[in-house]
C-alpha cells in the first residue's frame, strides 16, 4: 500500500472474495460495491482503495448494515442510536432507500407523529432507560442528522424531549451553533408558557358537583406545583415532571390524591383538552411547519 499510515482492519467487513477495498478514516473495509475512482495506486491485499469521506464509526454501521442482514433489523429490535444515525445518515448520502426506511421507522417509535403515540412510546434503544432521555453528545447528533436527511416530522418531539429534560447546565447546549442555541431558548420559554396553559383547567376546580371536601386540599397542592414552574427560570433544572405539558399531569405525581369522581372525570378531560393544543402547537414552537404538512411529508418520505 502507498499510504504510510497502517490501517485499522475491520474483520467482520473483509471478504476474501472482493476486489475493492473501501476506507473511511482508517479503517479500510473489503466489498464489491461500485465506488467512484480511488486514489492512484492506493491498494491493500493487492486491492484497490477508495476513500469514504465519512467517519469510520458510521462506515462500518452502515456497511455492516448492508452485508449483515441480522444486524440492524426492524423495530422493536433493540439497537444503539448511534446505529441508527449513522446508518440513517449514509443510506440517505448513498441512496440505500430500504436502510434509510427502516433507520427512520426506528426513530419513528421513539418520536412519533400523534400525541397518544408520544405519549405511549417505548424505547427500542438499550442505551435509553427512560423513553424521553438520551446521552448530550447523542441528542445534539440526532437533531442534526435528523434535520440533514429532511426527515423534519421527527423533529418536533425530538426537540420537545430534548429542552424538557436536559437542564440548561447540559453539554449538549454548549455544544450548539448560535442559531441552533437561539432555537431552542425560545422554544424553551414557549413551553414554559404551555405548563401554564395545561394547567388552567385547576381555576374551574372543584366543580360545582364536587362530592369531597378533601378535593381542595388537593387543587390547591396541585396549583403550588404549577406555581413552581419558575425554578426553570432560574436555570436551576429542567421542567419538573409532574409540569410536563405533554406528561401523565400533576395528579399522577402527587401522594395519593384524593379527587372525587367528578372532579377526578373534569380534569382529565380539560387537562386532555389543554395537551392536544399543545401538540398541534408543538411544531410552530420550532418554526417547523404544521403537523398536517410534516406528516405528508413522511408519507412521500416513506413511500419512495
Amino acid at each position: 500500500m502507498a499510504n504510510s499510515t497502517a490501517p485499522d482492519r475491520v474483520d467482520y467487513l473483509w471478504f476474501p472474495d472482493a476486489d475493492l477495498v473501501l476506507r473511511a478514516e482508517n479503517s479500510p473495509h473489503m466489498t464489491t460495491l461500485p465506488q467512484p475512482m480511488p486514489l492512484e495506486d492506493e491498494t491493500v491485499d493487492g486491492c484497490i482503495v477508495v476513500r469514504l469521506h465519512d467517519s469510520a464509526a458510521e462506515a462500518k454501521c452502515f456497511l455492516r448494515a448492508i452485508f449483515d442482514s441480522s444486524f440492524f433489523m426492524p423495530p422493536p429490535s433493540p439497537v444503539l442510536l448511534t446505529t441508527v444515525i449513522g446508518v440513517m445518515r449514509l443510506a440517505h448520502k448513498y441512496h440505500i432507500p430500504y436502510l434509510f426506511r427502516r433507520a427512520l421507522s426506528h426513530l419513528d417509535v421513539l418520536y412519533p407523529t400523534t400525541l397518544s403515540e408520544f405519549q405511549t412510546s417505548t424505547s427500542p434503544f438499550p442505551c435509553r432507560k427512560d423513553h424521553h432521555i438520551i446521552p448530550d453528545a447523542e441528542s445534539v447528533s440526532l437533531v442534526r442528522a435528523v434535520s440533514e436527511v429532511g426527515a423534519l416530522w421527527l423533529l418536533p418531539a425530538v426537540y420537545y424531549s430534548w429542552i424538557n429534560e436536559l437542564p440548561p447546565s447540559s453539554d449538549a447546549f454548549n455544544n450548539l451553533q448560535p442559531d441552533e442555541l437561539r432555537l431552542c431558548w425560545a422554544a424553551q420559554l414557549q413551553c414554559i408558557r404551555a405548563v401554564g396553559m395545561s394547567y388552567r383547567f385547576l381555576r374551574n376546580l372543584p366543580t360545582v358537583s364536587c362530592s369531597s371536601t378533601e378535593c381542595i386540599d388537593v387543587i390547591c397542592q396541585a396549583q403550588d406545583s404549577v406555581d413552581r414552574w419558575s425554578e426553570l427560570q432560574n436555570g436551576n433544572s429542567a421542567l419538573d415532571l409532574d409540569l410536563n405539558p405533554l406528561g401523565p399531569g400533576v395528579f399522577s405525581y402527587m401522594n395519593d390524591p384524593q379527587l372525587c369522581p367528578n372532579c377526578e372525570t373534569v380534569s382529565r378531560r380539560l387537562f386532555s383538552e389543554a395537551q392536544k393544543q399543545v401538540w398541534e402547537q408543538l411544531p410552530g414552537m420550532f418554526t417547523l411547519p404544521t403537523w398536517e404538512q410534516l406528516i405528508k411529508m413522511r408519507q412521500k418520505v416513506l413511500k419512495e
